[in-house]
């Protein structure tokens, strides 16, 4: 069995659930520490049951209650070297014995949840992204990255789930109000994925296996929920991928837990 709920998604904060039938993990705390806590009673959960805290960068939507949520239920907390160093005082005091690194490319395991991480373009440090596997299921979280390289396209094949940015609609991103330098930024390869950019990758990685899609941190100004899903799902059935029957595509929710799937 593997779990997965979104309990936040978008640049105010983001925060995933994942379960199996033996471990319970955390990947990303960017809601406080007393908000993750009701976030996860909402769906059942517990924060004094987690095993693990996983970051997949410094940025402070997906760090700001790291440390808190960490010191309150003596939370082990993984990160890659460069993301502990620059998130400084987001995780600086937390205990050397919360502390945990990792490479990305390592593979890191919680009881009979394996967790597999790769490199991901974006501007923070030492980014990555998450393929989870239990027994014959996986699925994958990839937000926070400006393009989908081949490497990255490799990790995400065969899979029974996959949870991928949507940030922004390129039209409304570059007819709004942002500077300029943001909307690069935001644009770049190393910035966020577009809808397109998201759907692209959908029809090269979804398999015959592949039954869940979940769009995720979805921006609230260069954005809309229902444009991302008609946008992708439009493009899922030019590919001949049918929305619906072969696959359940949903877009995860900004403030409250949302999208939770479970492979049995």
């Amino acid at each position: 069995m593997l779990e997965l709920c979104m309990l936040a998604s978008g640049s105010s904060g983001n925060a995933v659930y994942v379960a199996t039938e033996k471990a319970r993990i955390l990947i990303d705390a960017g809601l406080s520490g007393k908000r993750l806590a009701k976030a996860l009673a909402e769906i059942g959960a517990d924060a004094a049951a987690l095993d693990a805290l996983l970051l997949s960068h410094d940025h402070l939507d997906h760090t700001c209650g790291a440390s808190v949520l960490a010191k309150r239920y003596h939370l082990p907390v993984y990160a890659t070297q460069p993301t502990w160093n620059a998130a400084g005082k987001q995780l600086d005091s937390l205990p050397t014995v919360l502390r945990h690194f990792f490479a990305a490319g390592d593979k890191i395991v919680f009881a009979d949840l394996e967790v597999e991480t790769f490199p991901v373009p974006h501007d923070a440090a030492g980014p990555v992204g998450f393929v989870l596997r239990q027994g014959d299921r996986a699925a994958a979280l990839v937000t926070d990255l400006g393009c989908v390289t081949p490497y990255i396209m490799g990790c995400l094949q065969n899979l029974d789930g996959i949870v991928i940015e949507a940030n922004h609609d390129e039209k409304m991103l570059f007819n709004g109000r942002y500077p300029w330098p943001l909307k690069k930024r935001i644009s770049g390869k190393t910035g966020h994925l577009s809808n397109d950019m998201a759907a692209e990758c959908l029809t090269k990685i979804i398999s015959p296996r592949t039954k869940q899609v979940v769009l995720a941190h979805l921006s609230a100004e260069n954005n809309l929920p229902s444009l991302a899903l008609d946008t992708i799902c439009s493009r899922l059935e030019t590919a001949g991928i049918t929305p619906g029957r072969q696959i359940n595509v949903r877009v995860a929710a900004r403030h409250e837990p949302s999208c939770r799937i479970l492979f049995a």
